[in-house]
């Protein structure tokens, strides 16, 4: 019996002790938990693999441990009941700790969160579980969302998750799919290839690509007769001979005289116009004095004219020396 009581009692102390290190290691972990800063986030998607206790990393370091799962509807209730059809308190709202020795005695998350700081669920190989990721992204393609509750805590943004996100592509994809008209696509592109066959082998193109092909014979031909070689060499020697340079220097000449000729015209023009202005001046003058010579002329030959018209009815008048004085009546 005696025995018996021993090992009872040795039994008893050993469960007795593995209770106060399964609490001893309860105590430290939770400890552990309470010694970070906290923080939430929202999720629209699932978190399974997540579960309290899960890790918290930032760029594959861990830096903290998830501490509470929960509904935002149960977590924050509108006060208005009928709110919560509203898809934002659809949501789940994870909050972790993170403790600020692994990130450094100058962490600012606030700050880091307008820089574009922001959190995911990730997988874990393919065990089925999952923890946080921290990571930085565009700020402006992640906008923080603004939520009609007070938070609890400091608030980072999340982002769906890389499986979501190419869920979502194919989604978009398969919607966008489904609006195509595939049948009217594939007749439409039949009736394109049977067109441009049609083209090609009876139509238009047809014959033009056949004139463009004895088009390219023909000059094919016509550059084979040609003596290319040859022709060169003469244009050459014909460029180098004795009468092109002679040709070219009386040019020079023809060009030089021509410039000559051309700065002498001013003067010319200027001299041709003097001249002309002399001769004006010249004419002037000339009929000035020609008006009473002019004139008398008019007068002796009006003279003339009287007198031969006297000599024609009085000849006499010649012998008299005048004509006879008029008789008087007695």
């Amino acid at each position: 019996m005696e025995g018996k009581g021993a090992a009872l009692r040795t039994g008893l102390f050993v469960l007795a002790g593995i209770v106060v290190l399964i609490a001893m290691i309860f105590v430290l972990s939770g400890n552990a938990f309470r010694s970070g800063v906290e923080y939430e986030s929202y999720f629209s998607e699932s978190v399974q693999g997540l579960d309290i206790g899960s890790t918290v990393k930032f760029r594959g370091v861990t830096i903290g441990k998830v501490t509470d799962i929960g509904l935002v509807s149960a977590e924050y209730p509108p006060a208005n009941p009928k709110d919560l059809v509203q898809p934002i308190y659809h949501q789940v709202v994870v909050r972790f700790r993170v403790d600020p020795r692994k990130l450094g005695p100058d962490s600012n998350f606030a700050g880091a969160i307008a820089h574009g700081l922001r959190v995911q669920v990730a997988p874990q190989g393919i065990t089925g579980l999952a923890y946080l990721e921290l990571s930085f992204v565009n700020p402006k393609t992640h906008p923080v969302q603004a939520v009609p509750w007070h938070p609890r805590t400091l608030v980072i943004p999340s982002i769906p998750s890389t499986l979501t996100q190419v869920q979502d592509a194919v989604q978009t994809f398969l919607t966008n799919m489904s609006g195509v008209k595939f049948d009217s696509t594939v007749k439409l592109l039949t009736s394109m290839i049977n067109t441009l066959n049609e083209e090609i082998t009876t139509g238009d193109a047809h014959q033009a690509i056949a004139n463009a092909n004895a088009l390219l014979g023909e000059l094919k031909t016509q550059v084979g007769k040609a003596d290319l070689p040859a022709t060169t060499a003469s244009i050459r020697n014909l460029a180098d001979g004795a009468q092109t340079r002679d040709i070219l220097t009386k040019l020079d000449q023809t060009s030089a005289a021509l410039a000559q000729a051309t700065a002498a015209m001013p003067k010319l023009l200027a001299q041709t116009q003097a001249t002309i202005a002399d001769a004006n001046q010249t004419t002037a003058n000339l009929n000035r004095q020609m008006i009473p010579i002019l004139r008398n002329l008019d007068q002796a030959s009006s003279n003339l004219n009287e007198l031969s018209e006297t000599l024609k009815n009085n000849p006499a008048v010649v012998l008299r020396g005048g004509p006879p004085p008029p008789q008087t009546p007695r």
